[in-house]
């Protein structure tokens, strides 16, 4: 019998993962396939960055930047912007994509800006965040008064087939513990309280759902690698079997038409700091 440690609760997980990290900063990622398999990702957020709408000559914080396209973006408006990741091998790449730029490596959960920015933009990265009052605490004192917060994560209920999936072939395994990263997928009520308490105060808060679909026949298979690779890492062996039974049990809900469907969920918001 295999152990993960690990404590989950209905709609995320908290606390330590299967590898023992003590935070989700610890993620391990793959630069490359991450641009590869994970380019639906800056896609997706067209409209996201038009509600952003910078401003030419603004001071902007890109919070989970990743590999930078989306920065890149948001400095071709003519605003002054930061990149800030978690991860080493991101913001390498990101450097290596958009030289000129300003990337940095930082935990969004223990910002140390004071007052620096006009807006702070976030896509798909605070769910990766599981400290989330200590990222609104952070981003509220990251910007100036009147600064704006636009971000969109991981809603209620994201992934939720592959989450379940994923939870019960390792039990029937015997690999007790559910393995997957500490996620973190609030309701709106949730996050709207967490934003009010930091003090931000929310315009818009909406939650939507966004089934993803995924390029190739194997796009779970490729997707697990991408977002779920410390889990997969430690499984040795048994690798290849736990993926092919994740697909297996998810197959009549996700796939259709030859291709992976996710069943995403996003939670946007646009807030305020008084």
């Amino acid at each position: 019998m295999i152990f993960i440690k690990t404590y989950h609760c209905t709609e995320c997980a908290h606390g330590r993962s299967l590898l023992g990290m003590s935070s989700i900063t610890e993620q391990s990622w793959n630069a490359s396939h991450y641009d590869r398999a994970g380019a639906f990702v800056p896609k997706l957020a067209a409209d996201l960055l038009e509600l952003l709408a910078p401003q030419p000559g603004e001071q902007v914080l890109d919070l989970g930047c990743g590999t930078g396209d989306l920065t890149r973006q948001i400095a071709d408006r003519g605003a002054l912007v930061v990149g800030v990741d978690a991860s080493s091998e991101m913001v390498g790449e990101a450097r290596r994509k958009h030289p000129g730029l300003d990337f940095s490596l930082g935990d969004g959960q223990e910002l140390r800006f004071d007052g620096e920015f006009t807006a702070v933009f976030s896509n798909a990265a605070l769910h990766w965040m599981p400290r989330a009052d200590a990222v609104a605490e952070g981003v509220a004192r990251a910007l100036r008064s009147r600064g704006r917060f636009v971000a969109e994560l991981g809603g209620a209920r994201c992934v939720q087939t592959v989450r379940h999936a994923l939870r019960d072939e390792l039990l029937e395994r015997g690999i007790e513990g559910y393995g997957a990263p500490p996620w973190f997928f609030p309701t709106v009520p949730q996050y709207a309280r967490i934003l009010d308490e930091a003090g931000l105060f929310v315009r818009t808060a909406l939650w939507f759902e966004r089934p993803t679909r995924l390029e190739g026949s194997a796009g779970l298979a490729t997707w697990l690698e991408l977002f779920c690779l410390p889990l997969l890492q430690a499984l040795g062996d048994r690798r290849a079997e736990v993926v092919a039974g994740v697909e297996r049990r998810c197959r009549a809900q996700l796939y259709r038409d030859g291709s992976w469907w996710l069943d995403y969920t996003r939670l946007r918001v646009e807030a305020v700091k008084p």
